[in-house]
């Protein structure tokens, strides 16, 4: 037990953390993930190593929605080891592409034994305000999950308008907002939280999805739709929210922004 801390860390720019921020009433440690050039340009190859030791609890976000700049492609790596009896959120603001914008994003997560995680990601159809939809050339959304060394988990996402349009009904139809959200751990009621979470979606306007277990019995996973950014980010914090009752049985803080 205890409040965690951070032990050790090692930066360089672009990519910058906050120090621990407390959580009210809770031992997590929240920390941003900032990027002090102000979006992902292309050419960029960014990686990100987190490390959390036993019984470590780590609430990791952003403080602001990423964006993506540049015809060249950008990568981001991010590698995530978590041990026993530790809980890692990662809650990021969404991606928003500009036009053009080639980017891949591929995250490996490593779970020891009663190890428990909730991962979010969700993303705009580009800077609707000045006219851009869907005008980005690709984005590549890939997640790998183990514990104990064996897959539970390998999930992908790939947008690229030039080959198949997204706005077409069966991909993200006329709505365009997008997430999903994994809450992971062996000792849930998987069915519960699904029904959770699903509830959660159903209760927010301009958004709908749905949520169910996933096959290795390891969580649940959810996807939704929105229709603009506020319903995304309502839609993503009572996902999030529903997953966190259930798992942690504390609600999901309202991160400052």
């Amino acid at each position: 037990g205890g409040r965690t801390r951070l032990a050790r860390r090692r930066q360089c720019y672009p990519l910058t953390t906050t120090a621990v921020l407390p959580l009210a009433e809770e031992d997590t440690a929240l920390i941003y993930v900032q990027n002090a050039a102000g979006s992902v340009f292309g050419g960029d190859r960014l990686s990100v190593d987190i490390r959390l030791d036993e019984g470590a609890e780590l609430c990791l976000s952003t403080p602001a929605a990423t964006r993506l700049q540049g015809d060249v492609l950008s990568v981001q790596t991010t590698r995530i080891s978590v041990a026993r009896n530790g809980f890692l959120e990662s809650v990021p603001d969404m991606i928003i592409p500009h036009a053009g914008a080639c980017h891949h994003q591929i995250t490996r997560l490593a779970m020891e034994r009663d190890a428990s995680a909730i991962l979010l990601d969700s993303m705009a159809p580009g800077r609707v305000a000045r006219g851009e939809r869907h005008d980005y050339a690709l984005v590549l959304l890939r997640l790998v999950v183990t514990c104990e060394g064996r897959d539970i988990l390998i999930d992908g996402a790939r947008f690229c308008p030039a080959e198949a349009d997204p706005a077409l009904a069966g991909a993200l139809g006329e709505e365009g907002y997008v997430g999903t959200l994994f809450a992971l751990s062996a000792q849930v009621d998987s069915v519960a939280l699904a029904a959770d979470i699903a509830a959660s979606l159903d209760g927010t306007q301009g958004a709908f999805g749905g949520a169910a277990p996933l096959a290795s019995g390891y969580g649940v996973v959810a996807r939704f739709l929105a229709a603009d950014a506020p319903a995304l980010r309502a839609a993503s914090h009572r996902a999030w929210d529903a997953a966190r009752r259930r798992m942690r049985n504390r609600p999901a803080p309202v991160l400052r922004k």
